[in-house]
Formats: C-alpha cells, structure tokens, sequence
C-alpha cells in the first residue's frame, strides 16, 4: 500500500461542489448585509450606518477572497513543487 508519506505527495484536492458551495455562502452573506444594512437604514434613517454595515460585510468578504486566492496560489506552488 502507497500512502501520501512515502511519495512525498501531499493530498490536496477540493471535495466536490465547494466551489458552488462557496458561492451560496457568498451570496447569503451579501443577502444578510444589505438586510442588516436596510435595518441599520431604517432605525434614524442616516445614510452612513447602511455604508458602514456595507464596508464591513464588504471587508470580510474581500479578506476572504483574498485568502482563497493566496490558499489556491500556494496549492497550484505546491503541486508544481512536488511534480519537479
């Protein structure tokens, strides 16, 4: 038997349907901040608390996408890495 230790590969597939997964929790995300946005809005009706409820959910979003892009630049290194 081959394990991962003895080849020197390190396992590092995505399970199926993560990247639809994913986007679903991308979307209820934006969905939940325009709605905390919209009550933000509603409760003296100043135009710069639904801004700043939007920049934060904006924020983490954007963090988020940042690390997926630095984790699957690392994983794409590390395959080409382990091919050599």
């Amino acid at each position: 038997m081959v394990d991962s230790f003895s080849t020197g590969k390190i396992p590092r597939s995505n399970p199926p349907g993560s990247k639809i997964l994913i986007r679903w929790i991308f979307g209820g995300l934006i969905v939940w901040g325009i709605a905390q946005a919209i009550g933000a809005y509603s409760l003296n009706h100043d135009p710069r608390r639904p801004l700043i409820v939007l920049a934060c959910v904006g924020a983490f979003l954007g963090f988020w996408v940042a690390l997926l892009v630095l984790f699957k630049k690392r994983q794409k290194q590390n395959s080409t890495y382990i091919e050599e």
